[in-house]
């Protein structure tokens, strides 16, 4: 049998196994890969121990039981309700300075937008006054008569493409 199935057999992890096994200084055989292999004496050495550990498991319980019936319970509530309301108390004043501090942060970041925005203003009409300057200093320009391109004057007349048509198709046609 190996180590799972033994775990499983005592309803215990593989590891509580293994710890068992080198407690007791089992001397067990290994297959092939290297793994134990349990026979039925070391699984009885193996159910023996956990009855133990289990008995002893059971009497600190009981011995504990009986350690906490002595008044002690009265005077933990008390002091359990005493380190609550403190607790409460600190919990409290941290969200009270917590909020302060984030009201804080929050007025400071105003303040540094608001200055921001100021400078912005400021520059915006710094640029706006030195672009009415440059446009007064320029000298104001005429408008031009005469058209430079030949594709700004007007479309020659819808005559005057016939004709040119016909003269097109009579040169073609004449020989």
């Amino acid at each position: 049998m190996n180590a799972a199935a033994v775990a499983k057999l005592l309803g215990v992890s593989r590891r509580t196994v293994m710890r068992w096994v080198t407690q007791l200084d089992l001397q067990l055989d290994k297959n092939e890969l290297g793994h134990y292999q349990f026979s039925d004496v070391d699984v009885d050495r193996l159910k023996q121990l956990q009855n133990e550990t289990n008995q002893q498991l059971l009497k600190q319980d009981i011995q504990t039981e009986n350690n906490s019936r002595k008044g002690v319970i009265k005077n933990n509530a008390s002091l359990d309700a005493n380190i609550i309301e403190t607790l409460n108390e600190r919990i409290n004043e941290l969200e009270r300075t917590i909020r302060s501090k984030a009201d804080d942060v929050v007025s400071y970041q105003l303040l540094q937008h608001r200055q921001e925005t100021e400078e912005l203003i400021n520059r915006i009409t710094t640029l706006e006054a030195r672009v009415v300057e440059l446009e007064n200093a320029q000298p104001k320009r005429e408008a031009r008569k005469e058209k430079a391109l030949v594709f700004d004057q007007a479309e020659p007349s819808a005559t005057s493409k016939r004709s040119r048509r016909k003269n097109l198709i009579s040169s073609i046609f004449s020989l």
